[in-house]
């Protein structure tokens, strides 16, 4: 009898208690988040507190469960932001601003560490103490920079592309430094070079095998498909690239394979989501892609995002010189350009970032970014004791832990960092250090 009540999961209603918490709390967290946007271009500020008020640190309303579970889907809303993130990339636009970019991701790497080191004597700590407070405050929260990004607008202009390209540079470093102090403080015997080169190796490795990979795989079986679709246009092939949904299962297997094989290579598995969203998006701009029209394909039938790869910034306007040539007498050449629009936002609309807003945006911005900001906003508590190993713990927001600054005979540092709102603020020139 045993065997089969474990054997599955028993169905219980939800209280009355438990339905008005979850539903006030995924309410309230869309209502602030509104209004925050409106008043300040912030609103996971608003979520951040909401988070403490119904987790653990505040009312203790969420179970611990539930808070689990929150953060596991918040995870999944911070991946799909850095994945919008790479979709709404301009690749002209980072090739012009490149080295803007570097300089202003090494300016956010070593700022931080340089100041941490200046502070030394000031609060009377090691060397390696210093480098750990600093290295919790260069790393760029992705997730929190695109949100800011995309609430005020500034995502797809200059100061977009550079802040976005610099945030994923800071990344990959910042990875690579959080590894470091994790090992030294874990087990200073196991640290080796191994420690410091894999993901540093790996994300490279990722930044020049995906661009390989489109270029020499993607474009080229792409040109093949448009030849083989042009010759048989009611082929089996070319019905199965108009299919509804092809461009998103394919988008998603990217994506998913990007991330898992990042992740199990040793690196940022947001890197990966990064590189997706932007070779999906190089793929819509500059890659030749068929028309409907040219494939004797009907304008009723269902649009294709496969073969409707084009990217809005890339698709022009139609020629208003050929609207105003047409005559009354015209009439299958007027017939034709009408279908013109409908076919250009067609092609608009299949393209990567609209496939993301028409499967993905609606429940990344209303449940998994919440649930990211208010259970996977990350605190780092950096303890340092005499006579031990010196520790990094990355503390959700939910168990929030406030340590006691004790400095008795300079044996016990405690460090909180805001490190996400404080590095995404520093997208706005705001610089912060908490020493309590």
């Amino acid at each position: 009898m045993t065997a089969e009540v474990t054997s599955f999961l028993p169905y219980h209603e939800p209280g009355i208690v438990t339905i008005l918490i979850q539903s006030s709390f995924i309410l309230i967290l869309n209502v602030v988040n509104t209004l925050f946007d409106k008043l300040i271009f912030c609103g996971l500020l608003g979520q951040v507190f909401i988070g403490v008020a119904w987790g653990t640190p505040g009312a203790k309303w969420l179970g611990q469960e539930v808070e689990n579970v929150i953060v596991q889907l918040g995870y999944l809303g911070l991946i799909l932001l850095v994945y919008q993130g790479g979709l709404d990339t301009n690749f002209r636009s980072i090739k012009a601003n490149f080295s803007l970019s570097v300089a202003v991701a090494i300016t956010g790497i070593g700022f931080p560490i340089a100041l941490s080191f200046v502070l030394q004597s000031v609060v009377d700590t090691t060397p390696i103490q210093a480098f750990a407070a600093g290295a919790a405050l260069c790393s760029t929260s992705l997730g929190t920079t695109f949100t800011i990004l995309n609430a005020s607008g500034l995502s797809t202009t200059r100061l977009g592309t550079v802040l976005s390209s610099a945030a994923m540079m800071d990344d990959v470093v910042g990875l690579v430094m959080v590894q470091v102090i994790s090992n030294i403080g874990e087990n200073s015997e196991s640290f080796g070079a191994v420690t410091v080169v894999r993901p540093l190796a790996v994300s490279f490795g990722l930044a020049i095998v995906v661009p390989l990979a489109c270029r020499l795989v993607a474009q080229p079986l792409t040109t093949w498909l448009n030849g083989a679709r042009k010759s048989s246009p009611n082929g089996a092939l070319n019905k199965l690239c108009q299919a509804t949904h092809t461009a998103f299962i394919i988008h998603t297997l990217v994506l998913a394979a990007l991330a898992t094989g990042a992740t199990y290579a040793g690196t940022s598995n947001l890197f990966a989501a990064y590189l997706a969203g932007a070779s999906i998006s190089w793929w819509d701009s500059e890659v030749p892609h068929l028309d409907s029209a040219k494939v004797g394909c009907s304008h009723d039938s269902p649009s294709s995002p496969v073969e409707h790869g084009t990217s809005a910034g890339s698709t022009g306007s139609p020629n208003p010189s050929s609207r105003d040539e047409v005559g009354p007498s015209m009439e299958g050449e007027a017939t034709a350009r009408e279908t013109t629009p409908k076919e250009q936002s067609e092609s608009i609309a299949s393209s990567g970032i609209s496939v993301y807003h028409r499967y993905y945006a609606i429940a990344v911005q209303r449940i998994l970014q919440p649930f990211f900001f208010v259970g996977h906003f990350p605190i780092l508590s950096l303890s340092f004791k005499a006579k031990q190993n010196q520790r990094l713990r990355l503390v959700s927001l939910f168990q929030l832990q406030i340590c006691s600054a004790v400095q008795s005979s300079g044996e016990v540092l405690s460090i909180q960092s805001l490190c996400s709102s404080l590095n995404s603020s520093r997208a706005y020139g705001w610089y912060a250090w908490i020493f309590l």
